[in-house]
């Protein structure tokens, strides 16, 4: 009879060791798998940072175009303006023509 027992414990602490272990196998299958979406996740935000570092990089080199663009354009208008500033008005025309008509030998009455 104590053997009967002995044995009955035996089975009963091999019985909880095995269940124990299924437990644990368990627990680390689903530790493997927070795991695996763990670096996934990590992976996903990597290549996004650095798609999102690239485009950055790419409207940075476009923006510093674009700003030397413009001074190539604000120059040249600064230029426009200083030709337009030199240029006769046409009132300064008509008023050149009409001193044309006051000397000129052809309108001007002849006496003879």
């Amino acid at each position: 009879m104590p053997e009967d027992k002995i044995a009955m414990i035996i089975q009963e602490l091999v019985k909880r060791s095995n269940d124990s272990i299924r437990r644990l196998h368990e627990l680390e299958g689903k530790m493997q798998a927070v795991d695996e979406r763990t670096s996934s996740f990590e992976n996903a935000g990597i290549e996004k940072t650095k798609s999102a570092n690239d485009r950055f990089a790419d409207m940075e080199a476009r923006v510093r175009d674009m700003e030397a663009r413009l001074i190539v354009l604000e120059n040249a208008l600064e230029r426009l303006n200083k030709q337009v500033g030199r240029a006769a008005r046409s009132t300064d025309v008509k008023e050149l023509e009409r001193m044309m008509d006051l000397l000129s030998p052809l309108r001007s009455p002849v006496k003879v």
